[in-house]
């Protein structure tokens, strides 16, 4: 079982490095380097680092959404570095153990592994939601559709689907733990594990139920996905100056999914692919898309790394006890 495990996690971080590997790849056949060091000599990038503050202000109000979820059980400060913290090691170490150096740092907080997770599936809920918003909504325009009426009713659909699916889930969740508790071919330790999982998921969703507090979650998960969206369109703007805000749009939909799939430590490669592919579609020079693409992420990890650094600091915690606390979850099973 352990021989599986461990060759199940050499195959994911080997299809990781493979994606972005692919990812380089086809950047550096689409693009000239001649070009690229010819866009960024147009960009003043002096001028254009004082946007990493819109970034800053971006993650406070995911911080703020996150807390309503954790019930306030951390102050906004305290969620606001674990955030970048999950960030920070998200850009260093494979398998996305940055989620799991969230749940580390949240321990002190009185949260265990089973309690933590699920705050961070739902915060990931609503990221899903947005990010599909934003490329739906961008995607007719990069396709050049005259009408957008059947992207409108598709992701109309799929919001209402998966709202349905979260309140069946929780207004349901007796017989959902009566049918958990009849999978007898699981095992006694698996399923009390999985009961356990899915009684925390289910205690995170109930705050969404709540008006009041799915507002707030929603409020801050709007203001971030919202001030995100002004970074990359004055940002896009100083890279192309007739660039439209629909192309911001749609790139940060695009990079929000494509950086959903497995690869390399800080998306390295994917996110510059994601990015770059979606302005190609509205006819952006490949060259010019990439370097505004490669400034975007950069951007993004000197905040984080920053912001993050010091979260773990401000715990007494490093980088290593990330990693000790991640091996100790393997060998017991639970990742």
């Amino acid at each position: 079982m352990i021989e599986n495990k461990k060759t199940g996690t050499q195959l994911k971080f080997i299809i990781g490095i493979a994606v972005s590997l692919g990812a380089l790849a086809v950047l550096i056949v689409l693009i000239d380097g001649k070009q690229v060091a010819a866009a960024f000599k147009q960009v003043n990038i002096l001028a254009v680092a004082p946007l990493g503050l819109l970034l800053v202000l971006a993650l406070l109000g995911r911080a703020f959404a996150w807390r309503v979820i954790l019930k306030e059980k951390v102050s906004l400060l305290q969620s606001f570095l674990i955030i970048n913290a999950g960030y920070l090691v998200n850009s260093i170490f494979p398998f996305r153990l940055g989620e799991l150096a969230r749940v580390f740092l949240l321990l002190p907080a009185g949260l265990n592994f089973w309690n933590a997770v699920p705050t961070i599936a739902v915060e990931r809920i609503f990221d899903l939601g947005f990010a599909l918003s934003l490329f739906f909504i961008g995607l007719p325009f990069a396709l050049d559709f005259s009408q957008n009426v059947y992207s409108v009713y598709l992701l109309a659909g799929l919001v209402v689907l998966g709202i349905a699916v979260l309140i069946l889930l929780v207004r349901n969740k007796d017989k959902v733990y009566l049918w958990l508790d009849n999978l007898n071919f699981l095992g006694d330790r698996n399923k009390s594990r999985l009961i356990e999982l899915v009684r925390s998921i289910v205690s995170s969703l109930e705050t969404l139920s709540d008006p009041v507090e799915f507002t707030k979650i929603f409020f801050g998960m709007g203001i971030s996905w919202g001030i995100s969206l002004v970074f990359q369109y004055l940002l896009l703007k100083a890279f192309i100056p007739e660039a439209s805000f629909i192309m911001a749009v749609f790139a940060i939909g695009a990079v929000a999914l494509g950086i959903t799939i497995p690869s390399s430590p800080g998306n390295i490669g994917l996110y510059e692919a994601s990015i770059t592919l979606a302005l190609m579609a509205f006819g952006i020079d490949r060259s010019i898309a990439f370097s505004y693409a490669l400034t975007s992420h950069v951007i993004n990890l000197i905040v984080t790394t920053i912001f993050g650094s010091f979260g773990l600091v401000r715990e007494g915690y490093s980088l290593r006890d990330v990693w000790r606390f991640s091996k100790q979850h393997k060998e017991d099973g639970e990742l």
